[in-house]
This record gives structure tokens, sequence and C-alpha cells, in this order.
């Protein structure tokens, strides 16, 4: 997060996924919650040029919730210092999810805060663009990535694969009311800035589910899909050197294979 934002004051080598690993969804057919399976995490292939042997689901399912561990990007709630951080709060999300970490939960703030400042040291430039933040990832983290276009059948079959979604966006384009001036300073440089976020998730209402570093109430937000591409394209009139277009950044492990 950027600007002069007036906050709030108040794994050796990591795993895939397994096959396991369950995530809830509702089909349409039926009005109780069944437990919908991820296949096996395929690696991305090394020269980012195709997704390999990636596959979505023979059927998207009608909703998907992964339960990411969720932390602000000011887990002790120093936001005056940590203006800029969304980055590696994003990342630190995803990269514990990936790593295994299935919870859900808030992450203990003391080691969100130690995972927050490790990554700070990694980072090129203080505001980064996606790929530099998938260059991070694969850096320091292990993970390769690939930008993919911000389209509904894309981000759905990513996540019906399993994979957290990071988004960079416009804070107050999100439309939600718990950003400070939201009401009074709707959009105003300095209050509403860039940022990022993961998306854990989609409903069956054209909805998806936000885990947003940039507020203490960001885990689970829902944000319908028009919502969630003005934010995308409000950065891009707002920060012309961080637009990347309507795209996401998705991490995995990487192929061995070329």
């Amino acid at each position: 997060m950027r600007g002069r934002f007036r906050w709030e004051v108040g794994a050796g080598l990591l795993a895939a996924i397994a096959a396991g690993a369950a995530i809830y969804v509702a089909v349409f057919s039926t009005s109780r919650p069944v437990t919908y399976v991820t296949p096996d995490l395929v690696p991305i292939s090394l020269d980012l040029t195709s997704r390999g042997a990636y596959r979505p689901p023979a059927e998207l399912p009608a909703h998907v919730s992964l339960p990411v561990p969720y932390t602000s990007q000011a887990p002790l709630g120093n936001w005056a210092q940590r203006q800029h951080t969304c980055e590696e709060a994003s990342l630190l999300m995803v990269d514990l999810y990936l790593g295994g970490n299935h919870s859900g939960a808030p992450i203990d703030p003391r080691t969100a805060d130690a995972g927050i400042n490790r990554i700070t040291a990694w980072k090129p430039a203080v505001d980064l663009t996606p790929a530099q933040v998938g260059q991070v990832a694969q850096k320091h983290m292990g993970w390769t990535y690939q930008i993919l276009p911000a389209d509904r059948p894309h981000m759905r079959q990513e996540l019906a694969l399993g994979l957290p979604l990071i988004i960079g966006v416009r804070t107050h384009g999100l439309g939600n009311p718990n950003y400070p001036g939201y009401y009074t300073h709707h959009e105003q440089a300095g209050w509403s800035v860039s940022h990022y976020l993961v998306v854990t998730g989609y409903g069956t209402s054209d909805d998806f589910i936000l885990n947003d570093p940039g507020i203490t109430r960001g885990h689970g937000y829902h944000i319908t899909y028009d919502q969630l591409m003005h934010a995308i394209d409000d950065l891009d009139q707002a920060y012309p050197n961080l637009n990347a277009g309507r795209v996401f950044l998705v991490l995995a492990p990487a192929s061995t294979v070329s």
C-alpha cells in the first residue's frame, strides 16, 4: 500500500498440494455443501510458455473457497510503517498456503510480521509490478510464476485447481466501505492507493472472495467480478507505471523438465 494513507491506528523444497487437500464447494443440484478434492498440483514449466499438463476439472465447481491463511500488511497494528507491504503480505499468505498451511485462519501476528520483514528485504523497489512480485517469489521462495488474463474462466480454473491468485488493484476501487476515508475521500490520491491482495475463491453470484491485507477486516471479503475489474482498471489509470492490464499472478512449483 502506498501514499500518505490515513491508516487505522489502532520450505527444503516446497511441496506441491497433495491430492487429498480439500476445498469446499456448493453445487447447483443440492443445497448441501460437498467436499471437492483438488488434483495434484502440476508444476509450471520453467520456460513459462505453456501450462503443460495443467488441466481444469472436467466441470468447474459452482463455488470454491481455498483455506488460505490471512494476515493484514500491518499485523502488529503499525500501519504508519506498513503502508508499502501489501506485496509482502500477499506473498506470505500464498507461500504459506502452497507450503501446506490450509488453516484459513489468521496468522500469528509476530510470525506474520517477521515474514513480512523478511520479504521486504527481497524487494527490488517499493512498488512492484506483477512480474516483479513473481520474480521475488521465484528467486527467494522457490516458486515459479505465470501472469494470466483476469477473465472469469482463467480465474475460476486456477482457483478450482487449488491456486490462490495475486492481483494488483487500487484500494477504494474495490468498493469496500471499511477503507479509511471511503466516503469522504473516495478514490482521492493519498487515500485510494495502489495495492495487492489475494483472491481465495469464487461464489455462485459472479463474486470472488478476497484476502485483502489492506485493512484489518479484509479476511473473506466478497466482491463482484465487475467491481474487481474496476479496481484493476482504476490502478492502471492512476498508476501508469504499474499498468499491467487485467491480469493476475499465480505461483506454483517449478518443473525440472523444460
